[in-house]
């Protein structure tokens, strides 16, 4: 007896590791550490991926990129949206049954905690047996809240270090009637999370989840998904989708689906995915582990695969990359080739300029434009920025010293140009005659920091003259 335990022990340890439970606890565990990781990552002047509010800033493979450098966000959401389309479209709803935070915190509240720890649960394979509503359990269910509780808790902070880098997280901390509004979102989602995981369960993947309803759209026959090969097992639904009263076996004794259930036991979302694939399937393959036991002490191959329709119709090899997929993947190196190019001509100052409420003012021989210079800094360096005005005969009345900007930071400034009456005359003969008769010059101002001239910018504007400079026209006899 001792032997057969210690064999059919070896046995199962052996299925295990083969296991895609195993596969997906392991990938779990690398997207944790892969979340939890990033905010703390530093390149070149900033972090690897941050979205902050509070500074106006976008942080992108250590580049910076303020509030007026947004032009990269369409990119970023369009390259989201069409990769979730080439992964649903060639995997099926992976992402869901191997890297969705829900199945990860029901894995640790239902698996772990409740079955490993507690024995709430018979075992991990059987999802469909109630619990006893003793005392005992009762117990042992609000412990099982405790022993969760801090996996949400921690969750959404590691989801506020997106947001708020997490030195400045822990220094808010310190001083929670200062930032009682980030203290309120932290709680309000670790309630929710913790809500959703304890009582929603998997009833948000049903009926709740987005992703779910969208999949339907980009699935085909290629699709991977866990697929019951009905012509080995046999039909257990007829074609109105209502189970089938007789066993397969009892129908047909080539039939090799045995009616154990397991399949239908182990699935977190309650489905039988002999009836075909439906909206619930998360695709975390517990079914295709459950037969591939049930089968392997037949000495036969799993009656539930991680294939395609197509795949088990014609038993050839899933046909993952096809014309849909190849133009995901092009359009995906398009978007990644904009992004790439966008963040190389990322500019390390940016400069807005608007003119003055007054059209103009004149002094003695000269007339004056005021305008509002906006400098913003967007290099993690300070520096000292000054600008000059392509037109000579322009000068610059104020500001006249050079103006010292810090890291991130931003300087309005008001800025009075002058030119010469006299010489306004002859710069609308220099420039277009539409312009002319709006009584509008354009010019160009470059700005620059002194201490590099490297980092430069340039604007267009208009300098104003009054009307009455536009030459005359010649009478007529």
């Amino acid at each position: 007896m001792d032997l057969q335990n210690s064999a059919k022990g070896a046995d199962k340890t052996q299925f295990f590791r083969q296991s895609f439970r195993l596969k997906r606890y392991i990938v779990a565990i690398a997207i944790t550490i892969f979340a939890i990781g990033v905010p703390f990552i530093h390149m070149g002047e900033g972090q690897v991926f941050l979205i902050s509010f509070e500074h106006r800033q976008i942080h992108i493979f250590g580049k910076i990129y303020s509030a007026q450098e947004m032009y990269l966000m369409p990119f970023l959401v369009i390259f989201l949206f069409i990769f979730i389309f080439f992964i649903t479209s060639m995997l099926g709803r992976v992402w869901c049954g191997w890297g969705c935070p829900q199945t990860i915190f029901r894995t640790i509240h239902r698996d772990l905690i409740e079955t490993k720890i507690l024995g709430l649960h018979a075992k991990i394979s059987n999802k469909q047996r109630p619990t006893p509503k003793t005392a005992s359990n009762q117990l042992k269910k609000i412990v099982g809240l405790f022993l969760f509780a801090p996996v949400p808790i921690v969750a959404m902070a590691v989801l506020l270090f997106y947001f708020v880098p997490p030195h400045e997280f822990f220094s808010h901390l310190a001083h929670p009637s200062d930032n009682a509004l980030l203290i309120g979102i932290w709680a309000v989602l670790s309630a929710v999370v913790f809500f959703d995981i304890v009582v929603v369960k998997e009833r948000f993947c049903i009926y709740l989840c987005p992703y779910a309803r969208v999949q339907s759209v980009l699935f085909d026959d290629n699709t991977l998904n866990p697929i019951y090969d009905s012509a080995r097992g046999g039909a257990i639904y007829d074609e109105n989708n209502v189970k089938i009263p007789s066993l397969p076996q009892k129908r047909n004794k080539t039939n090799e689906c045995v009616s154990c259930n397991h399949c239908v036991l182990v699935c977190p979302t309650h489905i039988d995915i002999r009836k075909g694939m439906q909206l619930e399937c998360i695709n975390c393959l517990e079914c295709v582990d459950a037969c591939t036991v049930t089968m392997g002490k037949l000495n036969k191959p799993s009656l539930i695969q991680w294939s395609s329709t197509n795949a088990t119709n014609t038993h050839n090899k899933v046909k993952l990359w096809r014309a849909k997929t190849i133009a995901y993947v092009g359009v995906l190196l398009v978007v990644v080739g904009a992004l790439i190019i966008g963040s190389l001509k990322k500019a390390s100052m940016i400069l807005d300029i608007t003119h003055g409420g007054q059209l103009y003012a004149i002094h003695n021989d000269f007339v004056d434009n005021s305008y509002v210079f906006l400098f913003q800094n967007t290099s993690n360096r300070a520096h000292a920025y000054t600008f000059n005005v392509d037109d000579p005969n322009i000068s610059i009345v104020r500001p006249k010293d050079t103006l010292s900007i810090d890291p991130q930071g931003k300087l309005k400034v008001v800025v009075v140009l002058r030119m010469p009456l006299k010489i306004a005359k002859e710069a609308y003969k220099k420039h277009d005659v539409t312009h002319a008769k709006k009584e509008i010059l354009p010019i160009v101002v470059k700005a620059y920091s002194v201490d590099n001239p490297k980092i430069s910018v340039q604007q267009e504007s208009i300098f104003i003259v009054p009307s009455a400079l536009k030459p005359t026209k010649p009478k007529t006899h």
